[in-house]
């Protein structure tokens, strides 16, 4: 498949750490394993080069030093951070080209097994059509107001960029480790990923737009305000590949998963608070949580939300814009909620201890979110955000 960065061979011990994490899953892993896992993360992290760099990458879950929350353990986020970072200042297009990767890595071991065990697994053209489908939205998302540029010619930079062509594999390669050897885990992986990346740039074209509208610049809130809106979608493209997989299937390796919970992410709840405000229903959750406590402190509680922003502009035109928006979230949470009833038993609670599709539920509707204080976006807003 087009889009798939050349894989790349990992320098020094990164190939063998690579190897034992990937052979039966990290729920596989000896005592003996994680030790020397931890015991190689220590070492690179006190050294420098490129090999160190790529060996923290691929160890950092295993590390006895930082308090690492399972979610972040698992889903290996610190690498999105990593392939983010020389982007900060505008990562729309570096997103993007990370977005498709993990997608397009999905659709082909998804085309493998395809290939591989023919009638078996019914349920893998479907699954593969959606995917095709998703990517096709990815290539489609307006990058820049200035062109038409979308993001197939940003995907395409990496045919001709070495430095991201290198990074984009090491993002896939250092990213691609299930807790189990259940083939399916890999879709729900990849789709965790995927909605991190969605969440994070729905949140950075949501707070470019509250300055565009805070600098009376309606041309430019209107077309971040777009881009918001196409990320919405795209959590619904990802929602409506991972429904490919029964709820038996995502049985078969919940239990692995252990306490990793999108409850947990930052990226999600800091792309709700940008959109909608702070939700005080939210606050006993992100007491709970140690690394969400500070959401319930300045600047985040306090943030202007783009729905608000929007309302204050007094321009129709942008309030249609995010109509747009709000359908889309809606759906969304609509399907996230409905993806917990069908896929957790009601005597199941959800991963991260909470009560499963019953939390889901609680926050479908966002009136209760608070206003804000209108003023610049704080810094915070803008970064990719993990523990």
């Amino acid at each position: 498949m087009r889009g798939i960065p050349p894989e790349v061979s990992l320098p020094g011990a990164a190939e063998d750490i690579v190897r034992m994490q990937g052979a039966h899953g990290r729920a596989g892993l000896t005592g003996a394993d994680r030790a020397r896992l931890a015991g190689w993360h220590e070492s690179a992290a006190a050294g420098g080069g490129a090999e160190q760099e790529i060996v923290r990458l691929l160890t950092r879950p295993f590390s006895r030093r930082e308090q690492i929350p399972e979610y972040y353990r698992y889903t290996s986020l610190h690498v999105y951070d990593w392939f983010l970072a020389p982007y900060a200042d505008e990562p729309v297009a570096a997103g993007i080209s990370g977005l498709r990767a993990t997608l397009a890595d999905l659709a082909a071991r998804e085309g493998a097994r395809a290939d591989l065990v023919s009638g078996a697994a019914p349920y893998l053209p479907e699954r593969l059509a959606r995917l095709r489908e998703l990517i096709e939205r990815v290539d489609a998302v307006a990058i820049a107001p200035e062109g038409p540029v979308r993001g197939a010619g940003s995907t395409g930079r990496a045919d001709h960029d070495e430095v991201l062509s290198w990074r984009l594999s090491v993002l896939t390669r250092c990213t691609a480790f299930p807790q189990s050897d259940d083939d399916n885990e890999h879709l729900f992986l990849r789709a965790v990923h995927s909605c991190e990346l969605a969440f994070y740039l729905a949140r950075w074209t949501a707070c470019r737009a509250i300055t565009a509208i805070a600098a009376d610049d309606p041309t430019a809130a209107a077309f971040r305000i777009g881009q918001v809106a196409e990320f919405a979608q795209l959590l619904n493209g990802i929602f409506h590949v991972l429904k490919t997989l029964s709820p038996q299937q995502f049985m078969n390796f919940r239990e692995a998963t252990g306490a990793a919970s999108a409850v947990q992410s930052l990226n999600f709840h800091l792309m709700e608070l940008a959109l909608f405000g702070y939700d005080p229903r939210k606050s006993e959750v992100f007491c709970g949580i140690r690394h969400l406590r500070m959401l319930n402190d300045p600047p985040y509680r306090d943030h202007w939300p783009l729905r608000d922003a929007v309302i204050a502009s007094g321009k129709p035109e942008l309030r249609t814009a995010f109509d747009a928006v709000e359908r889309s979230m809606l759906t969304w949470r609509g399907r996230h909620y409905g993806f917990g009833r069908l896929y957790l038993p009601r005597q199941l609670k959800g991963s991260g201890g909470t009560e499963g599709a019953g939390y889901l539920k609680r926050f479908v509707n966002k009136d209760s979110c608070l206003p804000g204080t209108p003023g610049p976006v704080d810094e915070a807003m803008f970064k990719f955000a993990l523990q």
